[in-house]
This record gives C-alpha cells, sequence and structure tokens, in this order.
C-alpha cells in the first residue's frame, strides 16, 4: 500500500511515527513536508534520515509525486497541501484531513465549516489528535473521525522514568505570547516566597537552547512540567515529561488534559492556583500514566494503517 502525507514544518514531531510506519511489511512510505520555517532549528536531513521525504519550500505547489493509495494531509491553509488534495486525477485517492484544532466558540471556527466545505468535501476521514479536535471534526461535518494523531517514542523517555530521585519545575517549549510563560514567572515568585524549594529551568526558544536528543536527560532530573498556555492544541512536550515520569501541571487550555489523566489542571491565567499547585507538586508522587503506551509510535503506526486499510 502506497501511503503518502501532506504536512508543513521541518518538525522531528511526526519522524518516529512515520517510521514505525513505513517498517511494516507492505507499505510504501512517502510524504511531501513544506518547510515553513527557513530558521527552524531542525535539519530536514537528520530528522528524516532513513525516510522518504520530499521537502519543498515555502508557497510551492506540489512537486512531482506517484499517486498514492491514500492521502493523509494536513490542515487546509498550506496552498501545496490543497494542491494535492485538490487534485483532479486523484479524486479516487482516499483522503483523511489531518488536524489538532479544537472546537471553540468562535465566529473563525463557526464559519469554518461553511467557507471550507468544498475543500472538506474531498475527504473521507479526519484523523485529530484527542476530544476537542474530534468535536470540532464533528462539527465540520466529518462521519469517520479518527482519535490519535500523535504520538512519541516512549522508549527515548523510558529510562528517564527510572530515576525517582528529582526535582524541580521545568517549562519547554516555545515563549511564544499564547505559552503564557510570565505567568508561569510569576507563579514562581509567589511558590518562592511562600517557601518553595525548588528551581525552575526553562528550555526553548527564549530560554536555554537545547536539542531533542538532550531532552530526555533533562526531564530525569525535573519533578514537574509546567504549561499556562492560553491556547496549545496538544502540546508533545507533556506526553514526553509523562512518559519521563515527570508530573504535569497545565492549564485548562491544553488540548490533551482530557487524555492525560495524572495531569494537575488549573484556570488558565490563575497565577495564584498555579503557584498553589506548585507548592503542593513537592509532595506529589511519581507514577508513569498507565495508557502512556497508547500514544507510542508503534500503536500509532498500527491504528494508522488499520484506518488506510478500512478506507
Amino acid at each position: 500500500m502506497k501511503i503518502l502525507f501532506a504536512w508543513t514544518g521541518v518538525t522531528s514531531y511526526m519522524a518516529s511515527s512515520w517510521r514505525a510506519l513505513s517498517n511494516h511489511q507492505g507499505v510504501s512510505f512517502s510524504a511531501v513536508v513544506e518547510n515553513v520555517d527557513s530558521g527552524s532549528a531542525f535539519n530536514a536531513d537528520e530528522v528524516f534520515s532513513s525516510l522518504d521525504v520530499k521537502v519543498v519550500e515555502k508557497g510551492a505547489l506540489s512537486p512531482d509525486i506517484e499517486k498514492p493509495d491514500i492521502l493523509f494531509a494536513v490542515g487546509w491553509h498550506s496552498p501545496m497541501v490543497r494542491s494535492l488534495v485538490e487534485r483532479a486525477d486523484w479524486a479516487d485517492v482516499p483522503k483523511v484531513c489531518c488536524f489538532d484544532m479544537p472546537l471553540r466558540k468562535n465566529l473563525k471556527c463557526f464559519a469554518a465549516r461553511f467557507v471550507l466545505w468544498r475543500y472538506l468535501r474531498h475527504f473521507d476521514a479526519a484523523y485529530v489528535p484527542g476530544a476537542l479536535a474530534a468535536e470540532y471534526a464533528k462539527w465540520l461535518g466529518f462521519k469517520r473521525i479518527q482519535r490519535g494523531l500523535f504520538a512519541i517514542d516512549t522508549a527515548r523517555f523510558s529510562a528517564a522514568a527510572q530515576n525517582q530521585e528529582r526535582k524541580g519545575f521545568l517549562y519547554a517549549g516555545r515563549f511564544s505570547p499564547e505559552k503564557r510563560v510570565e505567568d508561569i514567572k510569576k507563579a514562581y515568585e509567589i511558590y518562592k516566597s511562600r517557601g518553595g524549594k525548588w528551581e525552575i529551568d526553562f528550555c526553548g526558544q527564549g530560554g536555554r537552547l537545547v536539542s531533542p536528543a538532550e531532552m530526555p536527560s533533562i526531564y530525569s532530573e525535573k519533578s514537574c512540567l509546567l504549561l499556562a498556555s492560553s491556547f496549545d492544541p496538544w502540546p508533545l512536550v507533556a506526553l514526553e515529561a509523562t512518559a519521563a515520569g515527570c508530573n504535569v501541571i497545565m492549564s485548562d487550555k491544553c488540548g490533551n488534559r482530557f487524555e492525560l489523566g495524572s495531569a494537575r489542571v488549573f484556570k488558565c491565567g490563575d497565577v495564584m492556583a498555579l503557584a498553589e499547585l506548585m507548592l503542593q507538586a513537592e509532595d506529589f508522587a511519581h507514577s508513569r500514566e498507565e495508557n502512556i503506551l497508547e500514544y507510542d509510535s508503534s500503536q500509532w503506526a498500527k491504528r494508522t494503517l488499520r484506518l488506510a486499510v478500512e478506507l
């Protein structure tokens, strides 16, 4: 079976899942990826090593690609992705729309059902990470909705989970406004003023720059990941931290708060509530989420192939 992914962004988070899928017998995997960030810290040759992946620059239309048996296409914003979905000679190719956008009570979300209907009618199913995006897929009119779009290589973090002698907080990710890193800093000041003993480490663009290869050892040293986002459809960093044995404190705007049952959740913007959870975190027990293996790349490959066969 020839499976093609049309994606945006030279990011590492899909690579392990794509490798797991390509290793299945009878699968001919390929992908075309739009490089939307020329200044990305990720090198495409390293990220996609051993994979059949073509990288095109932002704004380019689809390159000459062999017709697949099924197409998995991310979202609806990229002209490159749209050009593949809308190819007239691929009209008989089953297509799956992949996205993580949650249903939100705003005009843009509600209007999408009507604005995008000509494009969305090309698809046979939606592939989303969890409950919130599944609600949006239903609103958009999809009848077949598969959950579990994102996954990680849990084996990379399993050794870190064995370390029980850890302490300290961690923030990992971008320092963009919707991440509300300032809320974390304010809550940490309150935490320290009330006798908190742990230090906090900020990793990512705007903090201490680290490579993906370093993350397992960083998680092994920390006790708790902090996420204060005002909009975060599916923070993979929360999956990584959980797989590595870290506790997670996240805002109620983080999309995987329903699937990560062990996460402690506070109302977005409530700095005092975050500080209180940080104080409690010093007594949190460490345990690995029982269902974390559901989000392993090997399981992702199985459900993705099953969906492809059924369509």
